[in-house]
């Protein structure tokens, strides 16, 4: 009984002291991990990671009942120099052999992250440089050899990125595999890899619902160059960057030393798809890769170079890309060799648009890489070339094939194309080249067909060449309208220059076509239009055909071609145009001569009246202020007339001056011109030095002589006032009148009056002689004649003679066309009247009048 007692007892006393026990570990427990585990414990666990390849600094240590020894704010090193940062832990779980713990050993078999937070750093040497965060991470690392680390159920999240994975490392340094420089080559190759997947990460908006999934299963040597093997896996769906949806992106691909290779990369987006391989040399920087799209590439270009200037190029749809080149970086630096080809539908920039651009290409460029010390200040491109190869440009039923060679400064191309005149006008933006394109107008049914070489300064717009030969049909140049017309062009920004030209001009709404009939086309030929853009000026070298003049000098000086229209040829006469004609008036070097040559009449209009000229011919000659018009000679009113004269340009008035004869005109048509009531006969021969301001017959003054033959001048009442009556009797109108018939005198015009002084004419029995003044802006005459009686009416007026000697005197007023003649008393005639008056009359020869002489040198 006894001895029960004292087992009972016993017992209790064991389970006091087993309680306290455990009160008293609870209570070490709470106290080391309330003040740490000692620092010998801190200092000998990181010795045994150490040990193991992995060079450690742990912060803090706690003791976790039925867990293990975790370790706080961990900081992982590359090597045991502790310099450089690989990575840092908030909290570590690690599985220490509890056996030998108690013997002071050391020793670690396995690690566990559990939710921890991970922060791998891009530049170790760099506390402030960009860091990749990983959270929630969870691995079991087990040391399953000497300096050996094996990952398993690695999990965690980057931003919104899922990454699991698993691996297999070595710790330590080779001793003779690879050099520090391939090794520092490496990890500076990694870190920019790091830096480009943070970037990237950052572009994008994640689902959380749904995270993109990252898969790494590595193995291989940290420290040693090229002997890292990892396979890469990534899955995402319903992603967002820069405002692009990513319905799908798939990677498959391996890293291989210090290759990475993606064997597989698929993205899909609303607008189309993108697939494509890569391959890239961390040590050497460089890579390849082959790439299809029919995605969004402007859009998708923008997300990944956002610096991109604004003004890019838009299309109406995704265009179509296959491609492969390779890469290279360099410090600051991307040079790229790409080959390829790409079909853009609905291309535009800026003014310019087509429906269709399609090319074969070869581009070679350098670029400032992101982050790069001055990349910012870089230019976008430096030493770049673009070669494209069968091009084809589409705007509607209209294409262009050629070829380009692009460089960062310069264009070179050759084409051959029908693409509509408004396409050049739009695309063409170099002078004067551009403003010689907006003077051309088309319709729908112009068509054309351009063959050129050329190159462009995309730094000096000035310097630029264009060479190749044009053909169009139904194309209006300067409101010209033409049916056909070609030209061999050699064009640049100091001259343009057009040879072997051809050019079938349409009539069918020219006034002069309208008004007179005639064909409907003109057709010209011309070896060379020089337009010099330095002189300002245009040099025409054998242009001939049988067209109407205006139309054609309009082309290139439509001041002058306004003077031109004044000569209104009723058919297109025949013309030979040489010389230079000056672009800004007044310029002294323009001389441009016309001969032309009709076998149809033309219209010219004089003192306001049209004069119809026959089979005219001449030669005008269009100086910088004046044209001139020398060797005229036409028919008119049934004889003939020649002329030099010139006029004055740039002037309010028209002026023109010169001289004009004209031989056996007839008086008839005259007076049918000119509205005279009565129909005189006969012909008129003379000559004129003239002036005349305005279109107004008071503009006119001048100098010269007439002679009127076989006409009818005025009836002489040879028997006083019984003449009327002795017609009145007789039932005669002449009856009692003498008729002259031919006159001659000398005349002065100032402003548009008419004076003489000399007149002379006679009958078989009377000299006359006379002055006066015909005032044509008026129609009035106010003139005196004086007659001295012979023969049978000297004979009647014998009974007068004491008183008037045979002398008698009539005075004209009145319109022009009929003036009223009435017997006025006899005064005394001036001077150079009198012998005329008092000798008696006879035959003699009367002088031709002289021919018309040459103003100026033509």
């Amino acid at each position: 009984m006894k001895r029960i007692r004292i087992i009972h007892r016993l017992r209790t006393a064991l389970a006091l002291l087993a309680f306290c026990g455990l009160l008293a570990a609870g209570g070490t427990v709470w106290w080391a991990n309330h003040t740490g585990l000692p620092e010998s414990w801190r200092s000998g666990i990181e010795q045994a990671l150490a040990a193991s390849g992995l060079h450690a600094e742990i912060e803090s240590l706690r003791y976790l009942p039925l867990r293990g020894i975790e370790a706080g704010e961990v900081v992982i090193y590359t090597d045991a120099s502790r310099k450089r940062v690989l990575g840092r832990l908030d909290h570590l779980l690690l599985d220490i052999d509890r056996t030998k713990l108690s013997r002071g050993d050391f020793r670690v078999e396995r690690l566990e992250l559990t939710g921890a937070r991970v922060t791998l750093a891009v530049d170790p040497d760099d506390p402030e440089s960009k860091a990749l965060e990983i959270s929630d991470a969870r691995a079991r690392i087990e040391f399953s050899g000497v300096r050996q680390i094996e990952t398993s159920g690695v999990s965690g999240m980057v931003g919104g990125l899922r990454l699991e994975g698993q691996a297999l490392y070595k710790l330590y340094r080779p001793d003779t595999t690879g050099t520090l420089e391939d090794m520092e080559r490496a990890r500076a190759e990694r870190r920019r890899i790091l830096i480009a997947v943070i970037d990237a990460i950052d572009q994008f908006d994640l689902e959380a619902t749904a995270p993109p999934r990252l898969r790494i299963d590595a193995r291989g040597d940290l420290e040693m160059y090229g002997s890292l093997r990892a396979k890469l896996d990534f899955r995402a769906a319903d992603l967002t960057s820069r405002g692009v949806d990513i319905r799908r992106l798939d990677i498959d691909g391996e890293v291989r030393g210090s290759t990475l290779v993606l064997h597989r990369i698929d993205l899909e987006t609303p607008s189309g798809g993108m697939n494509g391989k890569l391959e890239y040399e961390l040590a050497d920087s460089e890579g390849r890769f082959e790439l299809s799209s029919t995605a969004d590439l402007p859009a998708l270009i923008r997300q990944v170079a956002p610096t991109l200037p604004e003004n890019l190029p838009t299309l109406e749809a995704p265009p179509t890309l296959n491609a492969h080149g390779s890469f290279h970086r360099d410090e600051g630096t991307l040079r790229l060799k790409i080959i390829g080809d790409i079909d853009l539908p609905g291309p535009g920039f800026e003014h310019l648009s087509a429906d269709r651009l399609a090319t074969r290409f070869a581009v070679e460029a350098t670029l400032p890489r992101p982050g790069a010390d001055g990349a910012a200040a870089s230019p976008p491109l430096r030493d770049a070339r673009l070669l494209l190869e069968d091009l084809v440009i589409e705007d509607g039923a209209h294409q262009l094939d050629g070829r380009a060679f692009v460089t960062s400064g310069e264009l070179r191309y050759e084409f051959s194309t029908d693409l509509p005149v408004d396409f050049w006008q739009r695309a063409i933006q170099f002078q004067p080249l551009s403003q010689v394109l907006d003077d051309f107008s088309a319709t729908e049914a112009t068509a054309s067909r351009v063959e050129a070489t050329g190159m462009a300064d995309f730094h000096d717009p000035r310097n630029w060449h264009f060479k190749g030969r044009a053909e169009s049909s139904g194309i209006a140049y300067r409101g010209v309208p033409s049916h056909y017309a070609e030209v061999e062009m050699d064009l640049c920004h100091a001259s343009l220059d057009f040879t072997k030209g051809k050019v079938d001009f349409d009539y069918d709404d020219y006034p002069l076509r309208k008004a007179h009939g005639g064909p409907g086309t003109g057709s010209l030929t011309v070896d060379r239009i020089l337009y010099d853009n330095i002189a300002k000026t245009v040099e025409i070298n054998k242009l001939r055909g049988s067209v109407w003049p205006a139309p054609v000098v309009r082309t290139f000086a439509a001041e002058v071609a306004d003077e031109l229209e004044a000569y209104r040829f009723h058919r297109p006469p025949t013309l030979a145009a040489d010389g230079t004609i000056g672009i800004e008036t007044g310029l002294p070097r323009q001389d441009l001569r016309v001969v032309f040559s009709s076998d149809a009449p033309a219209s010219y209009e004089f003192l306001e009246k049209d004069l119809r000229l026959s089979r005219p011919k001449g030669t005008v000659r269009v100086l910088p202020d004046e044209v001139r018009v020398s060797g005229l000679d036409a028919g008119l009113f049934d004889g003939r007339l020649r002329a030099d004269f010139t006029s004055r340009l740039g002037r309010r008035q028209q002026q023109i001056e010169g001289e004009i004869d004209w031989t056996a005109l007839s008086v008839p048509g005259l007076a049918t011109t000119y509205d005279f009531d009565s129909t005189p006969k006969g012909s008129i021969t003379g000559r004129m030095d003239f002036s005349l301001t305005g279109s107004d017959v008071s503009g006119l003054d001048g100098s010269g002589n007439i002679l009127l033959e076989d006409g009818e001048l005025f009836e002489v009442p040879i028997f006083g006032p019984l003449s009327p009556v002795i017609s009145a009797v007789l039932g005669r109108r002449k009856a009692g009148f003498e008729e002259a018939n031919e006159a001659f005198c000398t005349f002065r015009v100032e402003k548009g009056v008419v004076s003489t002084t000399d007149f002379f004419t006679s009958t078989p029995s009377i000299h006359f002689t006379g002055d006066g003044k015909a005032d044509l802006p008026k129609d009035r005459l106010d003139m005196t004649i004086r007659m001295n009686a012979r023969g049978l009416f000297g004979f009647i007026t014998l009974p007068l003679r004491p008183i008037y000697e045979g002398l008698f005197q009539f005075r004209g007023s009145g319109p022009i066309e009929k003036p009223e003649w009435r017997t006025v008393s006899f005064t005394s005639p001036p001077e150079d009247q009198k012998s005329r008056l008092l000798e008696p009359p006879k035959a003699r020869p009367v002088d031709a009048p002289p021919r018309a002489r040459i103003v100026s040198p033509p």
